[in-house]
Formats: structure tokens, sequence, C-alpha cells
């Protein structure tokens, strides 16, 4: 295998798993032709959206055949030929020659060493090596789909796949990620509080309210998920008034690390693997209307807050160099590259070694996966709702 491997080592931050945060290191650029991430690996059985069909499969019958009867006369005859054949095959050893001495054995030629292979497919391995479980199983459940995708930011949103229909139920994940999980994190229950606290009566979030609930208001009061048949989405399309964003995404993260070249600082935990930038959103779930000197008054008393985030790789994002057991950050101004990240395999020891060679990946790479095995979902995650009483109910003129 011809190596060409530029000598000149350049800066990288490699995570390092025990202590959660990144090291500076130094590597050497691969561009070994064969050294590439790889999508050979067969994909997964599929477990969410419809199954492939295999075209033109026969069903073998494999039912048992009835036995013929046997001839004793036949049996008998076919015994004495196989006594005949067996004694000419013995005389002919006693006369046949001694065999000549066996050759010498030749030294053994050692096997070419290989560079050990990484497929895309190890990503959620590394990630659970790295303290990311959740982060792990949701990506681990996109091999698992069938293919699915929005044609563009407006279809998502309104989660419609490449066909135009909406998405299967399967292509609906609201058990995976709770709302118990997200909030163990400090940065989310901090959003969270921030939310509830201050911001359900910002005047953009009122005028919402009074948009969203002017066609109820002959009524006496509504349970919003009821209204919306206990569906998610409708429930999100005619309730949801405000909403809260936290993190950065993963992509955002890494601009920060490559912005400051080299940073002191954590590796993105679970929670930025597994949701990147995600909102809280706010949807009213009990209201009451009432008269008032100036009109029809509706009273907000209870709201949900949940999570709606689609998992999908739509551009072309860099999502780090990785190997079985890491996650790296290459900035691209340390050497040749023009989108902020090298675009090259990286080597930190030598590129046999296991885990030395790191491979950059971007979303990018999932779609090429999808495309060349038919499969890889796309699918929009709910968590469950939790349900806040207001202290101080929202009063909204209608």
């Amino acid at each position: 295998m011809k190596q060409d491997v530029i000598q000149a080592r350049i800066p990288f931050l490699k995570s390092h798993n025990f202590l959660r945060t990144w090291s500076e290191r130094q590597c050497e650029i691969c561009e070994v032709e064969e050294v590439r991430l790889s999508f050979a690996r067969p994909a997964p059985p599929v477990a969410h959206g419809p199954t492939k069909a295999v075209p033109g499969r026969v069903h073998k019958d494999v039912s048992p055949r009835p036995k013929k009867e046997e001839d004793p006369y036949l049996n008998t005859l076919h015994a004495v030929f196989k006594v005949v054949d067996v004694a000419s095959a013995f005389s002919s050893w006693l006369r046949s020659p001694a065999p000549p001495p066996a050759p010498k054995s030749m030294p053994a030629t050692p096997p070419a060493k290989k560079v050990p292979p990484f497929d895309i497919q190890d990503v959620p391995k590394a990630m659970r090596k790295l303290g990311m479980p959740m982060a792990a199983k949701l990506q681990e459940r996109w091999f698992a789909g069938a293919a699915n995708y929005s044609r563009s930011p407006g279809d998502l949103h309104a989660e419609l796949d490449q066909n135009g229909a909406r998405y299967l139920p399967s292509m609906i994940d609201s058990t995976t990620v709770k709302m118990e999980w997200v909030l163990s994190f400090a940065r989310a229950k901090r959003a969270f509080d921030e939310l509830i606290q201050d911001d359900l009566r910002h005047p953009v979030a009122l005028l919402a309210l009074q948009k969203i609930l002017s066609p109820f208001k002959n009524r006496h009061d509504i349970l919003g998920w009821n209204v919306a048949n206990s569906e998610f989405l409708e429930f999100h399309k005619k309730f949801q008034f405000q909403l809260k964003k936290v993190n950065a995404s993963w992509s955002q993260r890494i601009g920060q690390f490559l912005d400051r070249s080299i940073s002191a600082g954590g590796v993105p935990d679970d929670l930025t693997g597994a949701l990147g930038s995600f909102n809280f959103y706010v949807a009213v779930r009990y209201a009451r209307f009432e008269w008032s000197s100036t009109g029809r008054v509706a009273v907000v008393t209870e709201v949900s807050v949940y999570v709606r985030d689609p998992y999908e790789f739509s551009d072309d994002q860099y999502l780090g160099h990785w190997s079985p057991s890491h996650v790296a950050v290459v900035p691209a101004h340390q050497a040749a590259g023009a989108k902020g990240w090298l675009e090259y395999p990286v080597v930190d020891d030598s590129v046999y070694d296991k885990d030395s060679v790191l491979y950059p990946v971007t979303n990018k790479d999932y779609r090429d996966w999808r495309a060349r095995h038919n499969q890889g979902g796309d699918f929009m995650i709910y968590t469950d709702r939790v349900n806040v009483k207001l202290d101080s109910p929202i009063r909204v003129t209608l």
C-alpha cells in the first residue's frame, strides 16, 4: 500500500474520555487513498418503517419428498459392485511405488499490514465510550430506519417525507427521550426555569396566545390536548405559543473550538450529541374564557412544556474526526483547507495502530450512506409533556 503522509505535524484537539476534556496533541495528515471512512458494512435490519421488499425472490419448496420403493435385487447387485471396486482399489495401492519425500517447507510470508477499518456505523460505539449513550441510541435508530427524509425545511416542520406524505408513525419517536433526562443537564434546567418564570408573558407570546385562543372564545374552557385529538403535531401547530432555545448544535460547539484554535473546555456531552441545538416549546394545556368590562378574556392556567426536535442530516456540517474510541477537532487553518476543518483523516501515531487514525465525519456522509444502502430514516423526536400549573394565570383579551 502506497503511503503519502505529510510529515509536518499539526496540533489538534482529541477527547480525553476519562477527564471529559480536550487534550492538545500533534498529528499528521493522512492522504493514503485506501484510508477513508467506510460505508461497506451491511445496513442493520430495518426496525422502523416499511421493510425493503426483495424483487423476484422465489420461496424454495423445502417440503419432504416421498421415498421411492426400493428393489431388493437391485440393492444386492449394487453391493456386489461396491465390494469389487474396493478390492480393485486395494490391489492398485499395493502395486503403486512409494511416494517421493515431501519438499522442505518454505518460511511463511508474513501477512501484509492492514489499516484497521472504521465504518460510519462504528460512530455510535465511539459515542458510548465518550459517555454519550443517548446519542448512540438515537443514531443507531437512524441507521435501522427505512430511508426517510424531508425535501425542504417547510416539509420537515410539517413532518412530510420525500414523497410529500406525512411521516409514518414509526418515524415519530415520543418515547426514547424523556424530559426528566433533558432536565438532568444543568443548562437545560436553567433554560426551563427562565422560560416559565420570565418568558411566558413576553409581548410576542401574548399576541400568539390571542391568535390561538380567539377561535374558542365562545366556549367555557378548553383542554388543548383533547382539542388536538391527542396528536402531538396538531397540538404543537394549534396551541404552541412560546419557545426557549437551549444549547448550541454539535457543529456550533466545534466551530467555537475552531475559532479559538486550541481551546480549554469540555468535550460535547450526551445532550449535545443527542439533540444538538434544540427548543423547549410551551403550549396551552388548559384555558377558560370569561367576560370582562373590555370583552371576552382567555385565562390560561396550565401549560405544557416539551421538546420537539428533528433527527436529520440535511446540511454539510462537520461533526469531528472520529476513531473507535475518540473524537477530535482538527482546524484546517493549520493545513490546506477552506471549510474551517480538515477534510483528510489524521494519524495520531502509526497508521496501523488501533484507534490511531481519526476520520472526518460530516452530515453529508450520512446522506451518502443512505443513498448507498437505501436505508437511514430521519425522524421527529418528541419528549413527554411536562404540565405546569401557573401560580399567576395569563390573561389575554380576545
